[in-house]
Parts: structure tokens; C-alpha cells; sequence
């Protein structure tokens, strides 16, 4: 009798213990794939009080002062819909805290005890930033992490069970199926970062790139390839300075080996753009940040060198006892559409515009965030052509209203989906 209350006590402790291992789709089965960015979680006691909220107010409209909520019901709904990998684009933490990334890896934890895969790479915010703060009362540094740090964190989230990892960068790859490669690249240059600022440029190491070329030779010709990086790889927000500074080595690389889809993050907008390679198309697919309004994350499927990709909302109506969340949607828009156009204060401080018209600007301004960042950026003629104050504003397309304008023709599809062909 002793024996076997012993032998069942070694099984059950066996059962607890058993690490997940996901198992790789074979050829002809579906893949499903849940993506997001730009999470810019927060451990929430370095967050507690006003000094938070007013550093939010003057940012960019991350609705940060609730990014706990937002992240747990991210991982509610992952283990609702169960995809088989959930893929966060860097830019996981606010700025690197050490606490936040401990405690984001125990949620990400929560997904593998689903059986789903989480796959991660680090962003610009997350390793050996100097602006790692405890934001409790006054202002104060707090614990950073450094890239040893990071990829023991979230080892079991793409490192432990990668095909094969980059000695050079934080990068690696992973067999998704035995017809889908992801390379999970680590876009960042953290060693530039100093005791000021981290940062935020974005470069593909030569060594990484060699490193991924030897994989490549070595891969079946029936294989597809798909490429996760933090960075944009084809400025699709028209910001050059977002773009990783040696993008013409990387898209030579991309044509030579016959890449078709780029996948990234870092703009917080959605939004994506097609180029045309000496033998095919590629493809940059910007994921925004879920911390932004509408919260939304992409569903991508693979299957037969399909893929389609849909934009889906978290449903936060009433998650939490915060009257915030009685009517979430409205009142995460209007948050958003206030604090994102704050820093354009400066924009608008002109002598020669009328007092109205500023307030006309900057309503005009938060509305088109509101569909820029949701992929929504077909709405934005109509917006602004439609507008009572047309004539006033096309007054001022070169000058106070240029980012409005400009925003026509970068944001001009609906990004909440997309669908190609990987030959």
C-alpha cells in the first residue's frame, strides 16, 4: 500500500512538472497564429498614483494607466480562442523594468499551461533602458534587464525549443510547421543604448544575417519563410527614422531568397505596404500596439502557402469594476483620441490661426489617429474632405495641418486584413 501511494505521488508531481513542447504542424495542417505588439506592460506597482497618469497624459495615447487589465484579458481571450502560437512583436514592457518583464513572463506562462505556444522578441523599450522607472510618488529608477536576462526570462518563449538561435542577437528560429519557418529577428541596437536614453534605431546584424543565409541554403525549396522584427523594414508610416538603418542590404536579402511577408511592430499603427522584388512581391505588415485604441490583435492562418490575416478587438466592456470599463469602447477612443495628438501642442501655437480653428485641427487630428492606428486609414479621405472647415484647413496643408494631409497618402488601405499567396 505504501508503494503505491509513493508511486502516486511521483506521478502526480511528474504531471505538475511536465514542461509543454509544442508539437510542429505537419505539411497539410493549418497553423494559427495570434499577433500582437507593443504590449508596453507595466508592473502595476510602479505605476500606483499620479505621477503615472499625468506621464501618460502628456505621451501618446497609450492607455497605459490600464495596461494590466488590457494584458489579462489579451491572455483570457488567447486561451478562449486557442491558437496554436501567440507571437508578441517586441516592445513587451513600458521600458525594460525588471518586475515588469518577471511579470509578464509568469502571464505568458499561463498560456503555455493552455498547450499555446508564445513566441516573443525583445523591442527598443525593453533591455537596458535607462528610463526603467518606478513611478510611485516621485520619479525613480528602478531594476533594468539586460539581453542574458531577457532570453532567460522568456526562455520557454521561442529560445528553449527554437530550430536554431543566433549567437550573435537575441534572434532565432522556429518551425511552425513542417512547411512554415518564422524567423523571430531581434531588430534593436540596446548596445548603443547609454545612462540617458535607450536606443531606438533599428539594424539587422551582418552576423545574423549570415547566420540566417546558412539556414536558408539548407531549406527544403517547398518550405515558406515568414519574418517577425520589432522594426519597420519598408517605411510604411512615412517615417524614414522608424526604418532599420541598413534596409537595402536586408531587402537584397529578402529578394535573393525569395521572402514575401515581413511582419513588425514599433509604429504602434496598423498599417502594411507592398513592394515589388526582381521576382516577386514583399510585404510589410505593421501590427499596432495593443495598449492603443481599438486594442485589437491580428489572427493570421496558414495553410497550403495561404495566409490570410483578420484584426480582432478584445471585448473589455465590463472587465473590470473601473466605471472606466462600463463603456469601454467610448471611453478608450476618447482617451486616445485626446492624449494621442499631445504632442503636437507645439504645431498648433502659430499667431496667424484662429483660436477655433486650432480646436477644429486637433479634434480633426485625434479622429484620424483613431483610424490611422486601427488600420482604418481608407476613412481618413472622407474624414478631412468632408469636414465643414475643409476650405479653412487646405489653407494650412503645407504648415499646421501637414500631418493631416500627409497621413491621405501613407494610410490610404483597410489594414484590418490582408491575404497572399507564399510561392
Amino acid at each position: 500500500m505504501k508503494k503505491f501511494v509513493v508511486t502516486l505521488i511521483v506521478l502526480m508531481l511528474s504531471a505538475c512538472t511536465q514542461r509543454f513542447e509544442y508539437e510542429p504542424k505537419a505539411k497539410d495542417e493549418k497553423v494559427d497564429i495570434a499577433i500582437t505588439s507593443d504590449i508596453h506592460y507595466i508592473d502595476p506597482e510602479l505605476k500606483d498614483g499620479e505621477t503615472f497618469i499625468e506621464v501618460n497624459e502628456r505621451s501618446d495615447g497609450k492607455l497605459s494607466i490600464y495596461v494590466e487589465e488590457i494584458t489579462d484579458k489579451f491572455i483570457d481571450t488567447m486561451i478562449e480562442v486557442s491558437p496554436d502560437i501567440v507571437i508578441i512583436n517586441g516592445d513587451l514592457t513600458y521600458n525594460g523594468e525588471r518586475s515588469s518583464h518577471e511579470l509578464l513572463a509568469q502571464k505568458l506562462d499561463k498560456l503555455r499551461a493552455h498547450d499555446i505556444q508564445p513566441l516573443v522578441i525583445p523591442g527598443n523599450h525593453d533591455i537596458l533602458n535607462a528610463h526603467a522607472y518606478d513611478y510611485r510618488d516621485e520619479v525613480y529608477y528602478t531594476d533594468r534587464i539586460d539581453a542574458a536576462m531577457f532570453k532567460d526570462y522568456y526562455k520557454d518563449c521561442g529560445y528553449t525549443d527554437a530550430l536554431s538561435y543566433d549567437e550573435a542577437s537575441l534572434s532565432y528560429l522556429y518551425e511552425a510547421s513542417a512547411s512554415l519557418w518564422l524567423f523571430m529577428l531581434d531588430s534593436n541596437t540596446y548596445e548603443k543604448n547609454t545612462n540617458f536614453a535607450p536606443s531606438s534605431e533599428g539594424q539587422i546584424k551582418e552576423e545574423t544575417l549570415a547566420w540566417m543565409q546558412g539556414l536558408l541554403e539548407d531549406k527544403d525549396p517547398d518550405t515558406d519563410v515568414i519574418i517577425f522584427m520589432h522594426h519597420p523594414l519598408i517605411d510604411i508610416s512615412n517615417t524614414p527614422s522608424y526604418v532599420i538603418t541598413n534596409d537595402d542590404e536586408m531587402l537584397e536579402f529578402t529578394d535573393r531568397n525569395d521572402i514575401e511577408l515581413v511582419i513588425t511592430g514599433h509604429i504602434h499603427a496598423q498599417n502594411y505596404k507592398t513592394i515589388a522584388q526582381e521576382d516577386n512581391e514583399l510585404t510589410d505588415f505593421g501590427i499596432s500596439s495593443l495598449s492603443v485604441y481599438d486594442h485589437q490583435y491580428t489572427r493570421l492562418t496558414y495553410k497550403d502557402h495561404k495566409v490570410d490575416m483578420r484584426s480582432i478587438d478584445l471585448d473589455l466592456e465590463g472587465y473590470s469594476d473601473d466605471p472606466f470599463f462600463t463603456d469601454f469602447d467610448k471611453n478608450a477612443r476618447e482617451y486616445f483620441k485626446t492624449y494621442s495628438t499631445t504632442r503636437l501642442n507645439g504645431a498648433y501655437d502659430g499667431d496667424d490661426i484662429e483660436p477655433y480653428l486650432s480646436d477644429v485641427l486637433f479634434d480633426l487630428k485625434g479622429e484620424e489617429n483613431v483610424y490611422t492606428f486601427s488600420g482604418e486609414g481608407y476613412r481618413l479621405h472622407d474624414l478631412i474632405y468632408n469636414s465643414p472647415y475643409i476650405d479653412e484647413i487646405k489653407k494650412y496643408e503645407d504648415s499646421y495641418a501637414e500631418s493631416i494631409f500627409r497621413a491621405i497618402k501613407t494610410f490610404d488601405k483597410d489594414a484590418t486584413k490582408f491575404s497572399c499567396v507564399l510561392k
